[in-house]
């Protein structure tokens, strides 16, 4: 069967975005991808919720990405941000 000919699955149609798993200096984070409902993409990062200080508090805080010059400058704040807090949560998912 040609690619062509092959319809996309369920999970196909509703998939709206994808995440890879990556490691900064201290601590391991999401990167990927979102779908706009205009049809755009937007880059983001998720990280977990150091600062979690309650059941209600989320476990994961998700961040637009920014453009690769910006994200250098921002991956050394979050390191130095990240190394004043705990590592009790440092994997994901």
């Amino acid at each position: 069967m040609s690619e062509e000919n092959k319809t996309p699955s369920k999970w196909q149609q509703r998939e709206i975005g994808a995440l890879w798993k990556n490691e900064g200096r201290n601590q391991k984070y999401l990167a990927g991808h979102v779908k706009m409902p205009d049809g755009s993409e937007q880059k983001v990062v998720i990280f977990s919720n150091k600062n979690r200080s309650s059941d209600k508090a989320p476990h994961f805080r998700v961040y637009k990405s920014e453009d690769q010059k910006a994200q250098s400058a921002a991956d050394t704040s979050v390191d130095d941000m990240s190394s004043t807090q705990s590592e009790e949560d440092s994997d994901l998912i």
